[in-house]
């Protein structure tokens, strides 16, 4: 799959993330972040192979903080050659939020 990495306005993005629950902007270091919390560990690492395959399925590939002590996912994503937010990372945190 080919990324799109078109270029996509602080309006614009502040307007996609209203149809995209639970993902935040910083407009401060341009990305995007969506935390998760887990009752046990085992179900996050399942979450995370999840993610590693929509990140492959994407050709997109995210910055993943893992907390184990509180059972925390924090999810953060920009276009790093763009240093910004592209549609392609809209388009990854839409994949991400389908998958349920």
């Amino acid at each position: 799959m080919q990324e799109n990495k078109k270029l996509v306005a602080e309006d614009e993005i502040r307007a996609a993330l209203i149809n995209l629950a639970g993902w935040e902007y910083d407009g401060k270091r341009k990305e995007i972040s969506r935390v998760w919390k887990f009752e046990k560990f085992v179900p996050t690492m399942a979450f995370v192979r999840k993610l590693t395959e929509i990140m492959d399925t994407n050709n997109h590939h995210s910055d993943l903080n893992l907390d184990s002590r509180s059972k925390t996912l924090t999810v953060t994503v920009t276009t790093h050659t763009e240093n910004a937010v592209t549609q392609a990372d809209l388009d990854f945190a839409a994949a991400v939020n389908a998958s349920g």
